[in-house]
C-alpha cells in the first residue's frame, strides 16, 4: 500500500544536514540557516519554500514525496539491492552506516545516484500493484533491450491507443531486469487525455491550464516459465493485442502460442487431500484455501461460492462443498473451480512475526499476487502445484 505523504512528517523526519545538501545542490534556500535549526524545527524550511517560485515549489514537493514514499525497510532494501545490481555496482560500505534513519537515506539515494532511485521507485510501484493478467508465451526467449526495439515498442503501443482510445500520441518505454527469479520488465507510459487543473498562477489569480498525463502499462516477462505477466485496463481484447504488441516486438515472435492447458487450472483444489507440498527453505509454516468459486459449464447463472474463515478452513471448505451439492442436482465433477483464494503464513523470521499472503486466482488468468518477495514465492508454487501451467 502506498503511503500518504505528508510534507510536515517528511521534514521532520528528514536530518538537517541532508536537507541543506538537497537544497545547495538546487542552489535554494539559501536564506535558512539548516545548522542553526532545531530537529523538529520545520516552519522556517515550509515558510522558505512556500515563498518559491511554483516551479520550485512543485519540484521539491515531486522530490519529497517519492523520497518519502521509499523511505521505509522495504524501500531501502530496494535501494540497496538495485545499487548492488551489476548495471550500478555500487560499493556503499561505510556510506550509509552513518545514516540517520530511512529518510534520509532515500533523499541521498534520489540526490546522489538518482538512476537508482528510480528504478527502485519503479519496483516498489510493481510490488504493490495486484491486479496482473498471465499468458504463456514459451520458456527462454531473449528479449530485446536496445533503444530500436524499446522505441519500437513505444510506437506500436502508442498507435494501438490512438487508434482503439483516442489517446497515447506520445509513449515512452524504460526496462529493467530483476532477479530471484529473472524477470525482464518493460514499463510503457502512453499520453492519457488531456485535463485541466485549477489553481492560481505566480500572481495568485485563480486560473486553469490544460494537461496531459500518462498512464503506465507493464509487462513481465519470466523466460523460466516462460509467461508474460501485464498490467493494463481495459477489455479482454485489448489486454490480447496489448500482449501481442510485445511478443511481435520484444521477444521476435511471429504469433502467439496456443493457451490450450497453460492457463490457471484450479480443478486440483477440488480433491481434499490436496497436499501443499513445499521446501522448508521458503518459511511457509501452512497453505489454506479461503474460498472456492464453482461454476457449471454452460449455465453461467449457477455457480456456488464457499468461503471460510476458521483455523481448518481447508477442511471446511471441502465440507460445505459437501453439504452444498447433497442438495443439488450437479456432480462434484461437473463444477469448475473458477475461483479461489488462498493463504499462505510465513513463519517467523529474525525476530518478527510471520507474515501472511492472502490472493485470488480466477479464471482464465488472472491473479492479485503482487511482486514482492514473499509473492515471488507464492508464484512459483502455484506453477509447481500445476495450477498454473507453463
Amino acid at each position: 500500500m502506498a503511503r500518504n505523504y505528508s510534507p510536515k512528517t517528511f521534514l521532520r523526519q528528514t536530518p538537517n544536514r541532508i536537507l541543506k545538501g538537497y537544497f545547495a545542490r538546487k542552489n535554494l534556500l539559501g536564506e535558512v540557516d539548516f545548522d542553526a535549526l532545531g530537529k523538529m524545527e520545520i516552519d522556517p524550511i515550509l515558510e522558505a519554500v512556500s515563498r518559491l517560485p511554483k516551479r520550485d515549489n512543485n519540484g521539491i514537493e515531486a522530490d519529497f514525496a517519492m523520497a518519502y514514499e521509499m523511505a521505509c525497510e522495504k524501500g531501502v532494501e530496494l535501494l540497496m539491492k538495485e545499487a548492488r545490481f551489476p548495471i550500478h555496482n555500487l560499493d556503499l560500505s561505510g556510506v550509509l552506516e552513518n545514516m540517520e534513519n530511512h529518510y534520509e537515506t532515500a533523499l541521498w539515494f534520489l540526490m546522489s545516484h538518482p538512476n537508482v532511485f528510480n528504478v527502485a521507485y519503479c519496483f516498489d510501484f510493481m510490488d504493490r500493484i495486484g491486479s496482473w493478467k498471465r499468458r504463456y508465451v514459451g520458456e527462454g526467449r531473449a528479449p530485446a533491450v536496445e533503444e530500436k526495439a524499446k522505441n519500437e515498442l513505444a510506437r506500436a503501443i502508442s498507435a494501438f491507443y490512438k487508434k482503439t482510445q483516442g489517446r497515447g500520441r506520445h509513449c515512452r518505454v524504460d526496462n529493467y531486469l530483476r532477479d530471484d527469479p529473472e524477470r525482464h520488465c518493460y514499463f510503457a507510459y502512453p499520453e492519457d487525455y488531456a485535463t485541466t487543473d485549477m489553481g492560481y498562477d505566480e500572481s495568485g489569480q485563480f486560473t486553469h491550464w490544460p494537461r496531459r498525463s500518462a498512464f503506465e502499462v507493464i509487462f513481465v516477462y519470466r523466460p523460466q516459465s516462460g509467461s508474460l505477466e501485464i498490467c493494463a485496463k481495459g477489455s479482454r481484447k485489448d489486454i490480447d493485442e496489448l500482449q501481442w504488441i510485445f511478443c511481435s516486438v520484444i521477444l521476435s515472435m511471429t504469433c502467439l502460442p496456443d493457451e490450450t492447458g497453460k492457463r490457471f487450472n484450479l480443478a486440483k483444489l477440488k480433491n481434499k487431500d490436496f497436499d501443499f507440498v513445499n521446501d522448508t527453505k521458503d518459511g511457509i509454516e501452512k497453505v489454506t484455501i479461503k474460498m472456492l468459486r464453482l461454476d457449471l459449464p454452460g449455465k453461467p447463472d449457477r455457480r456456488i461460492t464457499l468461503e471460510a474463515s476458521s483455523p481448518n478452513a481447508e477442511q471446511t471448505i471441502h465440507t460445505l462443498i459437501d453439504r452444498a451439492l447433497k442438495k443439488s442436482d450437479v456432480g462434484y465433477d461437473e463444477m469448475v473451480v473458477s475461483r479461489a483464494k488462498l493463504q499462505f503464513k510465513f513463519a517467523p523470521k529474525d525476530g518478527k512475526r510471520g507474515k501472511t499472503l492472502t490472493f485470488d486466482i480466477s479464471l482464465p488468468d488472472r491473479w492479485t499476487l503482487k511482486d514482492d518477495p514473499a509473492d515471488q514465492i507464492a508464484k512459483k508454487y502455484i506453477e509447481q502445484w500445476g495450477l498454473a501451467s507453463g
